[in-house]
């Protein structure tokens, strides 16, 4: 018995590799997204989105961490991509090396020059629109250029929380086609059906209120999600 299931689960693993392989290789040679404008949270949204569940789980598998939050509830007037599920919160403590290297790893990867010779190939292909980390925000917006990050809601950094500051974790939000696993890098990591089903909910949520574009001031103090 155990040696007929074997033999029908190695073909089925083959073809699931094979296709993931496929899906891969497809997402490489498409054109390389373009750098996202701010889409910041409209509407009250919060189910987890397939692009968003999907990348966390590969930084976590890839680098190690915690796999931290991704839906907030929608109490209060503040903005969050949590409260639309494409916003992850990989739980890393910048007090700690090892997660230090871990987050500096992902970040080298996301903003480096990919095969293509596009620069911040990674983060473009996941859709990310911003990344807070550590006291600091790469904004695509901004082209992932580093600027000091102060949480809107601290006076100042002796006033902030880990958690404001981002110290206890690595938050990354995504533009709505990467939430939904639209974008190229989720190809063979997002079935589609559930790209199609996150693509109707996201769609329906946008507002006008979705092309506006925040400036980064001299402070960096610029969205201030947690």
């Amino acid at each position: 018995m155990l040696h007929a299931t074997r033999r029908l689960l190695l073909p089925l693993l083959a073809a699931v590799a094979c296709l993931l392989l496929v899906g891969t290789a497809r997402a490489e040679t498409t054109p390389v997204e373009p750098y996202a404008s701010y889409q910041p949270q409209t509407a009250c949204a919060p189910k987890a989105k397939p692009g968003t569940v999907a990348l966390g789980h590969w930084l976590v598998r890839t680098y190690g961490g915690g796999f931290g939050r991704i839906s907030e509830t929608c109490r209060g007037r503040s903005v969050s991509e949590h409260k639309e599920g494409r916003a992850f919160d990989w739980s890393l403590n910048a007090l700690k090396t090892g997660d230090r290297t871990r987050a500096q790893r992902f970040l080298r990867a996301a903003f480096a020059t990919g095969p293509s010779g596009e620069p911040a190939e990674l983060a473009r292909r996941m859709g990310i629109m911003y990344v807070i980390w550590n006291d600091h925000i790469y904004a695509s917006y901004d082209q992932f250029r580093v600027r000091a990050y102060r949480s809107s809601s601290c006076k100042t950094l002796a006033t902030c929380s880990n958690t404001l500051r981002h110290r206890d974790h690595m938050h990354i939000s995504l533009i709505r086609p990467g939430g939904a696993g639209r974008t190229s890098w989720y190809v063979g990591r997002v079935p589609a059906a559930r790209v199609r089903q996150a693509t109707g909910s996201s769609e329906a949520s946008v507002s006008p209120q979705a092309s506006f574009q925040p400036s980064m001031s001299l402070a960096g103090r610029s969205p201030g999600p947690t």
